[in-house]
């Protein structure tokens, strides 16, 4: 989510930017979402350790929101090398 000031949050309910990963004035949008801290959030979430993977992200999880399917998780796990992460989650009920 970007808000108009420039400012990048990982969620259009993190209204009081909980979850700031910068802004589009200082860095480019593709530098923030393929940053460090966003990749360790992504995976956190995988792992369903949600105190971090971001400060709002307590209140809520990608599973709950529905925002992304598992598969495509899976799929992004492998991508970043967490192969053991993505064979759980394929096998996860």
């Amino acid at each position: 989510m970007v808000q108009v000031n420039g400012d990048v949050t990982t969620c259009c309910l993190d209204e009081h930017l909980e979850n700031r990963l910068g802004n589009v004035k200082d860095t480019p949008l593709a530098a923030l979402w393929a940053g460090p801290t966003l990749r360790a959030w992504r995976i956190a979430q995988a792992r369903g350790d949600f105190a971090r993977s971001g400060p709002y992200c307590t209140r809520c999880s990608w599973r709950s929101a529905g925002a992304m399917p598992r598969e495509a998780v899976v799929r992004y796990l492998e991508a970043e090398g967490e192969g053991a992460l993505a064979a759980r989650l394929r096998s996860a009920p």
